[in-house]
């Protein structure tokens, strides 16, 4: 049974196999490319990956929940995240 996840290695030397370039510069590129989509996030901005999809900031707002066992109302602050929305195109080929 074939694995349901591809590791960042296996990535590289997919990429590397499919253009011809040594897995020492698809790694550069890669983690180069992680580094740029993580700045721009953490500086407010979405990113938008061409027949992949949209990374976005975003907030989840504060809220009060109740505690299961003692039924008292905790707190929880906003916290920031990051939300994904995958382009139509991929969602339908998934769908097929």
């Amino acid at each position: 049974m074939a694995e349901d996840r591809i590791t960042q290695a296996e990535m590289i030397r997919k990429i590397a196999d499919g253009t011809g370039i040594a897995p020492k510069y698809v790694k550069e590129v890669l983690e180069s490319t992680v580094a740029l989509v993580r700045s721009e996030l953490l500086a407010g901005r979405q990113v938008k990956v061409t027949n992949l999809g949209t990374f976005k900031p975003a907030t989840r707002g504060a809220r009060t929940y109740s505690a299961p066992l003692t039924d008292k109302p905790i707190k929880k602050p906003a916290t920031n995240t990051i939300r994904f929305k995958v382009t139509a195109d991929l969602k339908r080929a998934c769908n097929e």
